[in-house]
């Protein structure tokens, strides 16, 4: 099936399946997943890491836990605990490895998508401006949760 084929409902699905597979495989964690949510703006964000795509979709991946999570994922994939001026390194850092993957992943099934450099939002961020928005919860165990939020444009 062409790019042109796909309708945007077909594309979305996509996006959600390469979502979770990427976290799966970027994150060395054994993760439980919640059911897909869809959520309204606005949405406030108080740590994690935003990067946009642009192609055949177009919006931005955020992913969304607390600092403390971040660091449990930077210590499974390093072996050490992070300090504060690294976590912010590291989060942006695990954005462009989730959003990578999941570029190469759409790439595979013919949907083409370029990836925007992460930011890092760090404190209360409110986000506006996307017309849906998609919400996966990764259940990390004892009341840890990483949110993949798919943000789309279109």
């Amino acid at each position: 099936m062409t790019t042109e084929s796909k309708n945007i409902n077909e594309m979305i699905k996509e996006l959600y399946n390469g979502t979770i597979h990427t976290v799966k495989k970027v994150i060395p964690m054994e993760p439980g997943m919640g059911s897909p949510q869809l959520i309204a703006p606005p949405l406030v964000v108080k740590f994690g890491v935003l990067i946009g795509f642009t192609g055949d979709l177009k919006g931005e991946l955020l992913l969304q836990a607390s600092q403390e999570l971040f660091n449990e994922i930077g210590e499974a994939m390093f072996g050490m605990s992070l300090s504060e001026e690294m976590l912010d390194s590291f989060v942006g850092e695990l954005g462009n490895m989730v959003a990578g993957s999941l570029s190469t992943y759409l790439a595979e099934i013919q949907i083409q998508t370029d990836i925007t450099h992460p930011t890092v939002l760090n404190g209360s961020t409110k986000l506006t401006g996307f017309k849906r928005a998609l919400l996966v919860k990764v259940d990390y165990g004892q009341g840890k949760e990483l949110e993949a939020i798919i943000l789309l444009n279109q």
